[in-house]
């Protein structure tokens, strides 16, 4: 009778073992069918997209190599929160390029982040930094553009005041005229310092990015709820997740920081 009972509980416990391993099986299972089904799924959607990044991505490229590389000059201006102004002045006729950073303060020892500079720890400015063809536009012309950009403000803190910047007297007296000329111009001139720090890579081209970014966060989502199936709702919340964690990421590793003498770049 004992050893009947025993077999009893013996097999009683092999069984609870094998349910336990198809039960681990059958969830294994479950979870690869899940991450193949949102590949399956994911997959039309990037095709699409990818080549819409691409395109937008490669309008700039195709401007620079369309300009006049034999006479180019730069021009640093501040007018306010540096995203706006360096994005309307690269639509203009003549502007190669424009980067954001910060300059007007020589006496800053170490590289300047931008925490530290918007937060006036620092004299510096949140300056734009235009190379132009100077075979289309002069300085004046320059000026008439950065009256159209300007973003600033009288009364402002340092960081964030309108302020031509001028490598020469010839520049100066051209600037000063200026706005004598057109008192409604937030703005002052100072001469420019010798060095010109280019700002994280995550402010560069800010707006364009987000222009690019934000269209293609909706896309992704209104293809999602169209080709997603039952796997919607879970690729719905991977798509926001990663481009949440992505923008966070951006702004804490991004931050390398250049220092251009200006003169010798």
């Amino acid at each position: 009778e004992r050893t009947r009972n025993a077999q009893q509980k013996l097999a009683t416990t092999q069984q609870q073992q094998q349910r336990q391993q198809t039960n681990i099986h059958t969830i294994r299972t479950k979870k690869l069918k899940t991450r193949i089904n949102m590949v399956l799924h994911v997959r039309p959607i990037i095709r699409i997209l990818l080549p819409i990044a691409i395109l937008l991505q490669s309008a700039t490229v195709v401007k620079c190599l369309s300009m006049s590389m034999n006479n180019v000059k730069t021009f640093h201006f501040g007018a306010g929160c540096f995203w706006a102004p360096a994005d309307k002045i690269k639509s203009k006729p003549g502007i190669i390029n424009a980067s954001v950073g910060y300059c007007g303060d020589d006496s800053v020892k170490d590289v300047p982040s931008y925490e530290r500079v918007c937060q006036g720890r620092t004299k510096l400015v949140e300056a734009v930094r235009v190379d132009y063809d100077a075979d289309q536009l002069t300085f004046p012309d320059l000026l008439a553009i950065f009256d159209e950009v300007n973003t600033a403000q009288w009364g402002t803190s340092r960081q964030y005041e309108g302020i031509i910047f001028t490598s020469s007297d010839e520049e100066k007296s051209l600037a000063e005229d200026f706005l004598h000329q057109n008192k409604q111009v937030v703005a002052k001139v100072e001469r420019m310092s010798d060095t010109f720090y280019t700002a994280e890579k995550y402010h560069q081209d800010y707006w364009a990015k987000w222009r690019t970014r934000i269209p293609l966060l909706v896309v992704s989502l209104a293809l999602v709820g169209k080709f997603g199936g039952d796997m919607s709702q879970t690729i719905y919340n991977t798509v926001c997740y990663a481009f949440i964690g992505f923008t966070l990421l951006e702004r804490k590793f991004d931050t390398s920081v250049d220092k251009i003498v200006v003169g010798k770049d």
